[in-house]
């Protein structure tokens, strides 16, 4: 994540999806880390002055909610951080993405529990 929000130097030329693949991939496969993602998006945005680290978080932030949402815990921090932050041009579109994310989470579990009481 540092990396690709040029924090922490890297020895080897990374592409962005080669980047982005690394932070997000664990996620897709692990439901905890969906959660740490954000906190660590979030711990990284939050009182960051170095403007061009800023807005690559604030893409990492973008496809974030777009790939997935957070816990149900952890749903209201985000969507307080985000309304905080409204001023910032990727804020509501993080949170209209955010809300597709939920819906579309809800959908699938729903078609899953369908799948189960059908076998």
């Amino acid at each position: 994540m540092m990396k690709y929000m040029g924090d922490y130097p890297s020895k080897r030329t990374r592409s962005v999806n080669e980047l982005t693949d690394q932070i997000f991939e664990g996620a897709l496969k692990a439901e905890p880390l969906k959660d740490e993602i954000y906190c660590q998006i979030i711990k990284q945005l939050t009182d960051n002055h170095v403007k061009y680290s800023e807005e690559k978080g604030w893409e990492l932030l973008w496809l974030c909610t777009g790939l997935f949402p957070p816990s149900n815990v952890l749903l209201p921090h985000i969507q307080r951080f985000l309304q905080s932050k409204k001023q910032h041009p990727l804020s509501g579109d993080c949170m209209q993405r955010l809300h597709k994310a939920l819906r579309s989470s809800v959908c699938q579990r729903e078609i899953s529990s369908l799948t189960l009481l059908d076998i």
